[in-house]
């Protein structure tokens, strides 16, 4: 019998609006529970579900990165599905943060996928905690962020906590979809505050969102 592909779309249904969502990963199958009775916009409640671009950055983590060894933050980690993902991938720490709203969900979320993973490797669990940006946490040997470009006035905080996060030879992964919203102008900003910013090619995208104006950076202290 013919093995049928999973994919991440279905044209018949939508997902976002599933309380429990189902992710495979090679090997991994993830479940993500999500809470879309709650009003969500691009201001409110925007971490109750799975976007599209956490999907995508987790799908390049998991065949691009080789995290083994690796210290992981995760900045507006929402439902956690990233932060899951780079532990399966062999992260030896992983920090998912968000603000305090979310961080009941993305304990849940760590726990029913993580639990068994983390007593059978003895790396300790991910750990969730509060991040406002424009503060300072200890930086990680990589950091993500999928879909928290798209408040241009946020950009200077975000800027100011990823310099923090990130040491010398650190790099991070940043996903975002254009709205023409202002969210190109982080890149901008990054570059004239001393960050090296690369825009990886579309066959680094997920080929279900190739036609599609997602865009994936990468980026470095390299300059600063």
């Amino acid at each position: 019998m013919e093995v049928v592909k999973w994919q991440y779309r279905n044209p018949y249904h939508d997902k976002s609006s599933e309380r429990k969502r189902l992710f495979v990963f090679g090997p991994h199958t993830v479940t993500i529970t999500q809470h879309p009775t709650e009003h969500i916009d691009l201001h409110r409640n925007t971490g109750f579900i799975v976007w599209d671009g956490a999907y995508i950055l987790a799908k390049f983590v998991h065949e691009r990165l080789n995290l083994a060894g690796k210290s992981c933050l995760e900045l507006g980690a929402g439902s956690a599905l990233v932060s899951v993902i780079a532990y399966l991938c062999g992260a030896a720490s992983v920090v998912a943060t968000d603000m305090l709203q979310y961080l009941p969900a993305i304990r849940a979320n760590v726990e029913q996928n993580l639990s068994a993973a983390s007593t059978a490797t003895q790396r300790p669990p991910v750990h969730v905690c509060e991040l406002l940006w424009g503060s300072s946490i200890e930086a990680a040997d990589v950091v993500f962020g999928s879909e928290i470009l798209y408040l241009a006035d946020q950009h200077d905080a975000l800027l100011a906590t990823l310099t923090q996060a990130m040491h010398a030879q650190s790099t991070a992964y940043f996903v975002y979809k254009e709205r023409n919203l202002g969210e190109h102008a982080f890149a901008e900003n990054a570059i004239r505050r001393g960050f090296a910013v690369k825009e990886l090619g579309s066959t680094f995208i997920d080929e279900e969102f190739r036609n599609e104006r997602y865009h994936l950076l990468r980026i470095s202290k390299e300059g600063m």
